[in-house]
């Protein structure tokens, strides 16, 4: 589905007119009307302020996901910086850290 389906289907849930959606977030009426018809296109600002009005996700917005709202993350601090680095690593040493991983899970110290 593409943006401007997602953000029509999005003002009509919220039960919004385009006026009210316009004057909310400062733009004007032709400019939503433009995202609505496939004209234009908001800037990254509008695009955010668009998903949070919406009480949307910006990946759904865009089509990147089907989830309006994501998931509450349960990872704490440490756990979210292991996966943002293993994010970050080349295949090959992706493939070492899950050998590593698994072998300390199999292997665990005794105490």
């Amino acid at each position: 589905m593409d943006f401007n389906i997602r953000l029509e289907n999005l003002i009509q849930e919220k039960n919004v007119s385009q006026k009210q959606l316009a004057i909310d977030m400062h733009v004007s009426k032709s400019t939503i009307n433009g995202y609505i018809t496939g004209y234009r296109e908001p800037d990254f600002e509008t695009l955010v302020r668009l998903a949070t009005y919406l009480d949307s996700s910006t990946d759904y917005l865009l089509g990147l996901s089907d989830e309006k709202r994501p998931a509450p993350s349960t990872l704490n601090a440490e756990e979210a910086e292991l996966i943002r680095l293993y994010r970050n690593l080349i295949p090959k040493h992706k493939n070492l850290v899950k050998g590593q991983v698994k072998f300390f899970h199999e292997h665990p110290d005794d105490k």
